[in-house]
């Protein structure tokens, strides 16, 4: 099949990104807040999904729950761009040089756009992360009034450096998410072809929700381990602050032999469902969008 345009695969990227983050933003705090409070509270009191949400709308009422949601969405129009649209060119050339698909070239392709993408995804995690946590700070370290004012105090405060903290741990989380997640679409994708009778190309709705709900559920709990490390390093304000706010990880192995130090294995799976109830209707509304606004531009 003729491959579409490079503008069609960036306009149903842009959309699919900004639309699928207005709908589960709230989970995404919700498993911000146990993943950032469960190393404060100890291995004896991890908080539970519905204990944190609940604790949210009590004190801060529904809004709290799209703390940070501002920077997620305008960001994430231009990051989705790029991480969809470096996916599909990275996997078509791996397609031309392995001559044919396979699951090692759809790994590899999920790898580079996650690297490619992070330019942007980096610098919005790092901002919404920490409005998602700083109401569990100490009120004299809750400073950042929304979005904007947390990105501009960030650039001012800590510089470039503080807006792209974390990176190595965005990669070396996100880089095997993205890797196993395209790997389990295109497969899950091809498998409900086959049980519908149907060209991979046109493929119900159905079947594209279907398959990128179950990859997006799968990639999340085998990667939560290192998520979990790479929002702590992310929301550390340095040396100023105390306590939970200033994780002492040096780089993602240190982060996870300090979480399993002090919570045991188990702790390594915090925040692991609210991940998976997250991410895979989040990847079921981007890809299905994604993949139904390039059939209309198509047409």
């Amino acid at each position: 099949m003729e491959r579409q345009p490079l503008w069609q695969t960036m306009t149903a990227s842009t959309l699919a990104g900004a639309l699928a983050r207005i709908p589960c933003h709230p989970l995404d705090t919700v498993k911000a807040r146990l993943q950032f409070q469960a190393q404060a509270q100890g291995a004896a009191t991890r908080p539970s999904i519905s204990a944190i949400a609940r604790s949210v709308l009590r004190s801060e009422g529904a809004a709290g729950l799209y703390r940070g949601m501002g920077i997620a969405v305008v960001g994430s129009a231009p990051a989705g761009c790029l991480y969809f649209t470096s996916y599909e060119e990275c996997r078509a050339a791996g397609q031309r040089a392995a001559s044919g698909a396979s699951a090692w070239v759809d790994l590899a392709a999920g790898f580079a756009a996650e690297a490619v993408s992070c330019v942007l995804w980096v610098p919005v995690d790092v901002v919404k992360e920490r409005l998602q946590v700083q109401i569990a700070l100490p009120a004299a370290q809750r400073t950042y009034r929304g979005s904007a004012h947390a990105l501009a105090t960030i650039a001012r405060t800590e510089g470039a450096r503080g807006l792209y903290k974390g990176y190595g741990a965005t990669l070396a989380s996100f880089g095997p998410f993205s890797a196993l997640y395209f790997a389990a679409y295109e497969q899950f994708k091809s498998a409900a072809g086959w049980a519908v009778r149907a060209p991979r190309e046109q493929l119900p709705m159905s079947g594209v929700i279907g398959a990128s709900c179950a990859a997006g559920a799968l990639a999340s709990f085998l990667t939560n381990p290192l998520d979990l490390v790479k929002l702590r390093i992310q929301v550390s304000r340095g040396e100023r602050a105390s306590g939970a706010a200033a994780f002492r990880y040096t780089g993602v192995l240190h982060g996870l032999r300090e979480v399993v130090r002090t919570g045991g294995p188990r702790a390594l799976l915090q925040g692991a469902l609210a991940r998976m109830l997250f991410q895979s209707p989040m990847t079921a509304i981007s890809m299905s969008a994604y993949e139904g606004i390039k059939r209309r531009l198509q047409q």
